[in-house]
């Protein structure tokens, strides 16, 4: 349930819901803390102090430790795993690695820049398969393209 509210079906953030059961639940836990503060004034009785303490940490604090859990272990990622990159993410990547390309040709260090780029979109092109892996290979041979010709303005004359 929580999965549909926060998220959409493609897996992007709905942030103001996001925000909203973030800072609700972090209300909740710094409202508890100040019922927990409060708790030697409540009274000499021990047993409503104890459920005064039972009710601020598990009922209010409670709800912001259970959120984050589900964030740690909705995190499909791990270290030593590499990265799976939805099509739409792998396309983003591609679009940035391109348009950093064109605009790299134009500062005096185009080649190390376009080096670099050609690099990544090899390392694009190791994660992924399909179609995305074809067009990975495109752009890197793109950027090999550019950085041929400006070797080609470089070279010198004779």
């Amino acid at each position: 349930m929580l999965q549909r509210f926060l998220y959409t079906p493609e897996g992007r953030v709905i942030v103001p819901r996001m925000l909203g059961v973030v800072v609700t639940t972090l209300a909740c836990a710094i409202f508890g803390s100040f019922l927990l503060v409060i708790t030697p004034i409540l009274s000499d009785h021990e047993g409503l102090r104890t459920a005064w303490v039972l009710f601020s940490v598990f009922l209010l604090k409670f709800p912001l430790v259970a959120l984050l859990w589900w964030f740690i272990v909705r995190n499909k990622e791990w270290p030593v795993k590499p990265p799976t990159w939805s099509d739409r993410e792998t396309g983003d990547i591609l679009a940035f690695l391109l348009s950093e390309a064109d605009r790299a040709l134009l500062l005096p260090d185009a080649q190390a820049r376009l080096a670099y780029l050609r690099g990544e979109a090899w390392n694009v092109a190791d994660r992924v398969g399909g179609d995305r892996k074809l067009d990975a290979v495109d752009v890197a041979l793109h950027i090999d393209e550019l950085m041929g010709r400006i070797r080609s303005r470089r070279a010198p004359r004779r």
